[in-house]
């Protein structure tokens, strides 16, 4: 099985034969970065085997065909040799900030370049008619993945009535919108009373107010922020995958966004994957405020908060359910890969796309 490799270590990584060598550099008796920490305290609490994690400390083979990509979040050094040997494994390079912020990718050239689906995208993006169809239909799944979390609650609790109701005025606005800046305006004040829904989910020591993002301004919002990052991440590696260009979204513009796309199915899969994963790991008491540190760049997590957080997002991410269509069971990333491969057979005119919905 492929998995993503997090690098929180110094290292330089190298070609040998078909592995990824990790090599240590710099002084090892230097104070380590939150990173860093971070990473040492995962290889020993990681449940997976050692090829599956991270480095642990000694130089290290990867076996290449075990790699899905690689996330460094320390400073590593490579040459063009291995940058090519990424491009012919086709395996993204995500690099991230000394606070765990997403900065980049290294992209490497589709291996075997579908100039059609990137012309229809094209041609969908520069369709007003095709393009809001598009929009609204990713809306539409990331509404109603939001209306089922709150759904679960109120047969629960009994006490959401009123976000409940507003929901039909949602739909309906999202259905009459005429324009892409509509249904973004729609979005934000659908995004905004589910915020209100986390508020009333979590603790009392925990609360959003108003989503603040540079820096974050409170625990859940950086909490948002780095998962929002964690997810984006994942999102292009998966994209990358389906020979979509990541570029040509259709909710959020070209330039507002490095990748718009992925922001696009972000949308519908941070009630599941974001949210979802704040409510659970804060009311089972698996993350609390001595996670989380306040200074001059605002609320960030901890090192032993980030150790819980990304092993929590990992674990979720890996988690498998069995799909009512395909009957076999698949694992949320994959969900993600379907969702693009969905807006493939759409781009292409093969079946109309129908956004991911939660059936459970």
């Amino acid at each position: 099985m492929k998995t993503p490799v997090y690098i929180f270590h110094p290292v330089t990584l190298k070609r040998e034969d078909n592995t990824i060598a990790l090599q240590p550099y710099g002084d090892p008796e230097r104070d380590l970065t939150p990173s860093e920490e971070m990473g040492m305290e995962l290889s020993r609490e990681w449940p997976l085997a050692e090829e599956d994690a991270w480095w642990k400390g000694s130089p290290k083979f990867l076996p290449v065909n075990r790699v899905e990509s690689i996330h460094a979040y320390s400073s590593i050094r490579v040459n063009t040799s291995f940058l090519n040997f990424l491009a012919e494994k086709h395996i993204p390079l995500h690099t991230y900030n000394y606070f765990g912020s997403y900065t980049g990718t290294f992209w490497p050239i589709e291996p075997i370049p579908n100039g059609r689906i990137q012309n229809e995208q094209f041609l969908h993006f520069a369709d007003p008619v095709k393009r809001i169809m598009l929009a609204r239909e990713l809306l539409r799944g990331a509404f109603h993945n939001m209306k089922s979390a709150i759904g679960r609650e109120q047969r629960r609790q009994g006490c959401f009535d009123d976000l409940l109701e507003n929901w039909k005025a949602y739909q309906s606005m999202l259905d009459d919108a005429g324009s892409v800046d509509t249904l973004l305006g729609v979005e934000g004040s659908v995004r905004r009373a589910y915020y209100e829904f986390l508020d009333r989910r979590l603790t009392p020591e925990f609360r959003i107010g108003k989503r603040i993002y540079h820096p974050p301004n409170n625990p859940v919002n950086a909490l948002i922020s780095y998962l929002n990052s964690m997810l984006y991440a994942s999102i292009i590696s998966e994209l990358y995958r389906t020979q979509l260009n990541p570029l040509v979204g259709y909710l959020h513009q070209p330039g507002r966004k490095r990748f718009p796309l992925a922001w696009d199915i972000a949308e519908i899969f941070r009630p599941l994957i974001v949210e979802g994963l704040i409510m659970a790991m804060i009311n089972r008491k698996q993350i609390g405020l001595n996670d989380f540190e306040e200074s001059m760049n605002g609320c960030l997590l901890t090192s032993e908060g980030r150790i819980r957080v990304i092993r929590a997002f990992e674990h979720r991410m890996r988690t498998t359910l069995k799909h009512k269509e395909l009957g076999r069971s698949v694992s949320y990333r994959t969900l993600i890969r379907l969702e693009g491969y969905k807006l493939v057979k759409h781009l292409l005119g093969d079946k109309p796309y129908v956004s991911f919905r939660i059936w459970w």
